[in-house]
């Protein structure tokens, strides 16, 4: 008897964990998708998709996700590259959709819950806007064509909110304010790519005066959205205007949750030394409270650490353009600006006049600055005719790739400015570059040290 009774329970509990998983099953059409080989499944966290599973296409385009939702609400299903396709799906334990897409638009068909019916509704409706304001590149798209558009699809959305009528009140309440959400997204994501035409401000339609609104994000459904983040920063920027303050742009927002979101996805982006990014927590700090926005701080503090001012520099050593080695160690007893370049890259061509001036303005004072090319060795031949060329002076070093300063220093873009002091210290690896005066600022104060 006591073995049925505990079959029966662990029926019972097999049943009940079977209910618990959710399925997502999806055709992607081979001939429109950008998506060729692999689908990832996503959850959102903080208003930016997070993929938590991946497969491969079968060879006729089908997928499959069978998973355990963290929680009910948005997910999405696409590429791990925003510009390859991502698309929403809502799922709460048990329940089964079936999708099918291309690079621009989502159908649900088939098997599919009363949510998803209506985020399919309404992925048809905008699917162009879509197209021409996030998928840009593929649709030659101006404001001629895409304000008209965008008015006759906003004067719709009333009358679809008003089918927003599931028995799941969370859903209903969440997908009214994804409409707002993506129109305002799709609006201003517009005039911020780039276009063969351009708008003057007159030419913008009503629509663009109702989406800046006061208290208009109250709590945070916002993030909980597969655009969120880069919405909140878009919204913040365009409702302060340029030029702006962060804190004008921020006060915009609502929780402190959204600035601090803002914080990190927009101020946070690009830091490479560990002193700005003392700086912004120092500064910000207050918004960023959050578990999963602490849990990105650390992350990004070791990351950063060993770059820390004041820290050890890791030196290099790499030849100059007469095949004499020359080291960063050996150059203690004077400052030094290291700058990072290469013959192809346009930002740090338009920095040559200003370190010209620079190094006439540092003659004869105890400084060095180390230019390093992170050309491949094959335009070695370029290098040199461009330090003939442009006449530059300084220490040239051909470092043959993103070789060691590289991978030490975290360089993932140039140019890149960093100042060591007198000791080979670090001073800061993301130093102003030399169109500003804070860098000139910046090394008389160390020849004071």
């Amino acid at each position: 008897m006591k073995k049925i009774i505990l079959s029966a329970a662990m029926l019972i509990n097999a049943l009940f964990a079977s209910a618990q998983m959710s399925e997502i099953r999806g055709t992607v059409k081979p001939d429109k998708a950008t998506i060729k080989e692999n689908i990832s499944l996503m959850k959102i966290e903080d208003g930016q998709p997070v993929v938590i599973a991946s497969t491969a296409l079968a060879a006729d385009g089908s997928f499959g996700f069978l998973f355990k939702p963290a929680y009910e609400g948005f997910y999405a299903v696409g590429s791990s590259d925003l510009l390859k396709g991502q698309f929403p799906v809502y799922i709460k334990a048990g329940d089964k959709a079936e999708v099918t897409f291309d690079n621009v638009n989502a159908e649900f068909t088939g098997t599919n819950t009363p949510e998803n019916t209506v985020l399919s509704r309404w992925s048809n409706l905008t699917k162009s806007l879509k197209r021409k304001s996030v998928y840009f590149m593929g649709s030659f798209s101006t404001y001629e064509d895409f304000f008209p558009e965008l008015t006759a699809v906003a004067a719709q959305t009333d009358a679809f909110r008003k089918t927003i009528q599931t028995k799941n009140a969370r859903f209903n309440e969440l997908m009214k304010k994804l409409t707002f959400y993506d129109m305002d997204f799709y609006a201003v994501n517009f005039l911020r790519t780039p276009r063969s035409k351009h708008p003057e401000k007159l030419d913008r339609p009503a629509y663009y005066n109702t989406i800046v609104e006061k208290n208009k994000f109250a709590d945070d459904d916002v993030l909980n959205t597969l655009y969120g983040a880069r919405y909140l920063g878009m919204y913040a920027d365009f409702a302060a205007g340029s030029p702006s303050t962060v804190e004008q742009r921020l006060s915009f927002l609502g929780t402190n949750r959204q600035k601090g979101e803002y914080i990190l996805s927009n101020e946070g982006r690009g830091i490479k030394s560990y002193d700005r990014y003392k700086a912004m927590v120092d500064a910000y700090g207050q918004y960023l409270q959050s578990p999963t926005q602490k849990k990105r701080l650390d992350e990004m503090s070791a990351l950063l650490y060993n770059t820390k001012a004041g820290g050890i520099a890791s030196d290099f050593e790499y030849p100059d353009k007469t095949g004499k080695m020359v080291s960063l160690s050996g150059q203690k007893g004077k400052v030094v600006l290291v700058d990072v370049w290469a013959t192809w890259c346009g930002p740090c061509k338009q920095q040559i006049p200003a370190l010209k001036q620079l190094e006439q303005e540092m003659h004869g004072k105890d400084i060095v600055i180390m230019s390093v090319s992170v050309d491949e060795e094959k335009d070695k031949e370029k290098w040199q005719k461009m330090i003939a060329d442009e006449n530059l002076g300084g220490v040239q070093l051909f470092a043959s790739g993103w070789s060691k300063i590289a991978k030490d220093y975290k360089i993932t873009s140039i140019p890149r400015f960093m100042v060591f002091d007198k000791k080979g210290n670090i001073v800061t690896v993301d130093a102003p570059r030399p169109t500003d005066p804070k860098l000139k600022e910046l090394l008389e104060a160390e020849l004071k040290k």
